[in-house]
């Protein structure tokens, strides 16, 4: 047995002693390396002795292997459930998996604990109690933040909904996402405004760290919330930065590179298929991302890309120029495209704007304008 695995063994031991009275114990899982795990995971762990109670629940799971589910996710519809497991279990899968576990005693009081359990057993039982997951106000978080604000009559929202949080959306999306830039790049060009909105802290809480930390600080009747605190798993992979962390420069040199790529065709080899081909397919990309954009705004129920101002930077308009127009149609469509670019540019990095995505304004440049340049390039070849 390694080291880590003793350690979590030893201190599974010690929780394993006979409860002398009722027990409660919020569960923070760390991010880990898969898209749904990025953001963490949580749970609460109740146990009662003359109960027989031993179990840990938790909110968030989805069936991928069900009936339209990956079209029902495009559509923005998510059949969440809960599920009740045994600590034993729930642990040793976390842990296989290289993810932190920290456990927090909540100091609860035999009525409080007894709500919470009903709650929760009725919330999950009998599996699966379906629900429709939202990334940032209807997730595993939000769940057990909710029920534990009622099992202590609502002193929760009193507190946290008049706190500021730490970060907006956006910026625990970059804090995250730190060691994915693939990741973090098309979150923040796919999610509109919503996401930059100065938050409370109750709103900050969907992120399981976040709700553990704040629940570290809160005190209800005089007493603290949290009694005790320790950490079963420490993930030898996977830490978060303190502050989300700028990494511009790496778009902007795979943009660069990129661009140069397209430059290099052309010049190189003038004409020909070949000579445009990678310039087709960063034409093809770029509206292609514009669609995208557009189809998850208006038919989906995807609310978080509402008002997604990054349709003017990665305009679907683009698309037009692989068809074969006239070269006035084509030069008035390179103008147009030219003005929405400018704008977005602007509004996307102006720190007053409702939607501030300068790292991806700065990290798209190259390659927008290598684009334009080879663009502008064919339009006076033609005419000459």
């Amino acid at each position: 047995m390694t080291r880590s695995g003793l350690v979590v063994f030893l201190m599974l031991a010690s929780l394993a002693q006979p409860v002398m009275a009722k027990e409660a114990w919020l569960v923070t899982y760390g991010p880990g390396h898969d898209v749904w795990e990025r953001f963490g995971h949580n749970a609460i762990w109740l146990r009662d002795s003359s109960l027989g109670l031993d179990h840990v629940y938790s909110f968030g799971y989805f069936d991928m292997d069900g009936p339209g589910f990956y079209l029902d996710f495009a559509r923005g519809h998510m059949p969440y459930y809960g599920l009740a497991s045994s600590p034993e279990d729930e642990f040793a899968f976390y842990r296989l998996r290289d993810r932190s576990i920290t456990l927090q005693k909540l100091a609860l009081d035999a009525e409080q604990f007894q709500r919470l359990h009903a709650s929760l057993h009725n919330n999950i039982f009998p599996v699966p109690q379906f629900y429709d997951y939202d990334y940032f106000f209807d997730n595993c978080s939000t769940w057990l933040r909710n029920l534990l604000d009622e099992a202590l009559a609502g002193a929760l929202a009193r507190r946290w909904k008049s706190e500021p949080a730490h970060f907006n959306i956006r910026d625990q999306i970059r804090r995250y996402n730190h060691s994915r830039l693939d990741l973090k790049a098309g979150l923040l060009v796919l999610l509109g405004p919503m996401i930059d909105k100065p938050r409370s802290a109750w709103e900050e809480t969907f992120l399981p760290d976040e709700l553990a930390r704040w629940a570290d600080r809160v005190s209800v009747d005089g007493r603290p919330l949290v009694s005790e605190s320790r950490v079963l798993y420490r993930s030898k992979t996977w830490n978060l930065p303190d502050r989300p962390v700028s990494q511009w420069w790496a778009y902007a040199l795979v943009s660069a590179l990129a661009a140069l790529l397209l430059i290099l065709a052309r010049r190189r080899l003038r004409s020909g298929f070949w000579s445009l081909l990678p310039w087709r397919a960063a034409v093809f990309l770029i509206g292609g991302c514009g669609v995208v954009i557009l189809l998850m705004w208006f038919g989906t129920s995807h609310a978080a890309v509402a008002g997604n101002r990054m349709v003017l930077l990665l305009n679907p308009a683009w698309l037009l120029f692989l068809l074969p127009l006239p070269r006035m149609i084509r030069t008035l469509l390179w103008w147009l495209l030219l003005a929405s670019s400018v704008a977005a540019a602007v509004l996307l990095a102006s720190p007053s704007s409702p939607q501030y995505r300068p790292g991806i304004v700065v990290g798209l440049l190259p390659l927008l304008a290598a684009v334009f340049w080879i663009a502008r390039d064919l339009l006076g070849r033609r005419a000459g």
